[in-house]
């Protein structure tokens, strides 16, 4: 593989998920208003024996997280509302908030009823490799709404596990 500049261009988003959440079909979420940032987090431990003192000997690779932050401009509000309840555990509607401890894998394989996991997709005329994420889900302050008489550019906030 050749040195390159790498330019992805515009990115389209699109979800898949259960059936019963309105997400069955790989849908648009929406189009990204400027770049989108993909931040992996790469957990490792390290193994400690008393022989070699306070450094480790080896270290081991114990999995990874990533955190997806996408601003979106040009977006199905629909789509989006999907996400939050899936994200929430699968409420009816968004502002109903389920019981805690509801898990979102539920030890259901992907798109099954029990698992509410959200496959996420990110794709750009430019780049020939689109992102593909299978289990996501919007985290922390999952989407924040600026309301008033200038567009809306919806920023979210999405965690991808190594979920099986």
């Amino acid at each position: 593989m050749a040195r390159d500049f790498h330019i992805n261009g515009e990115s389209m988003v699109y979800v898949k998920g259960r059936a019963a959440s309105g997400l069955g079909s790989l849908v648009e979420l929406g189009l990204s208003s400027d770049a989108i940032n993909v931040t992996p987090e790469f957990k490792h431990k390290e193994i400690i024996v008393d022989a070699w003192g306070e450094v480790p000997v080896d270290v081991q690779w114990m999995l990874a997280s990533l955190t997806i932050n996408i601003n979106l401009i040009h977006f199905d509000r629909d789509v989006l509302d999907a996400c939050i309840r899936e994200s929430m555990g699968g409420p009816a509607v968004v502002g109903q908030v389920g019981r805690a401890g509801i898990r979102l894998g539920n030890n259901g394989v992907r798109f099954a009823d029990t698992n509410k996991y959200v496959g996420l997709n990110i794709a750009s005329p430019q780049d020939s490799k689109p992102w593909r994420f299978f289990f996501t889900y919007l985290t922390g302050q999952p989407a924040t709404f600026p309301l008033g008489t200038e567009k809306s550019i919806v920023k979210t906030t999405w965690r991808v596990i190594p979920y099986t």
